[in-house]
């Protein structure tokens, strides 16, 4: 961990985060179809790093020499969203998602309607019990057995703590690495299965909420 540094997330680290998107959830959110399509690859990628900067007030990155190896996003109830002028315009993201071939967008319709509905659906009855969310963590898969989740999430934590912030949540599917939340503490505090039926078949996942209480 010596040649590791943690620094705060700048706007030069939007690049990276995609990256680290696409390492951490790419199986499960459909991504990895569209990588030989670039407009639709580049134009998903910015929905859903939009979705964590919109409401993130604490951002920080780990670094590996020169390299974005890591990073953490977290909300805390009451503060100031740090990173929303970093989104770029939707517009031209929204125009090359309609331009998609028609069976594409059917699957990024559904996707997008499961997934939300889904999510909807284990919220729904929580609304109010948490203070703070962990909106994104993710090491990169070069720099992953040096504990830099580890790092990042007390990184987090610390934050979480500083703002009195007694519980946070986070949503996360089964094709990703929810294992490291079982093993940092985090409880399991419900799960929903995803059913997506897309044009090359039916995909079925499952999506838990995970909680931390401080």
């Amino acid at each position: 961990m010596n040649d590791v540094i943690i620094r705060d997330f700048e706007e030069k680290d939007l690049s990276a985060l995609k990256v680290l998107i696409v390492e951490a959830f790419g199986e499960g959110w459909n991504l990895r179809r569209f990588d030989q399509s670039e407009d639709y690859f580049q134009a998903l990628l910015e929905v859903y790093q939009s979705m964590f900067l919109n409401s993130s007030t604490f951002g920080k990155v780990a670094m590996l020499g020169e390299k974005v190896v890591g990073a953490v996003l977290a909300s805390a109830k009451g503060e100031t969203e740090k990173f929303r002028l970093l989104q770029t315009d939707v517009a031209p993201n929204t125009l090359a998602l309609l331009a998609a071939p028609e069976a594409e967008r059917q699957d990024i319709a559904e996707h997008l309607s499961v997934s939300f509905q889904t999510i909807g659906h284990l919220l729904e009855s929580r609304v109010g019990a948490y203070d703070g969310s962990l909106e994104f963590i993710a090491v990169s898969t070069q720099a992953q057995g040096l504990k830099i989740g580890k790092t990042l999430w007390d990184e987090a934590a610390t934050y979480f703590n500083s703002k009195n912030v007694k519980s946070v949540y986070l949503i996360v599917d089964s094709d990703c690495n929810f294992g490291f939340y079982d093993c940092n503490g985090f409880s399991k505090a419900d799960e929903k299965e995803a059913v997506y039926s897309y044009t090359t078949g039916q995909k079925i996942s499952t999506v838990f909420v995970y909680e931390y209480k401080f």
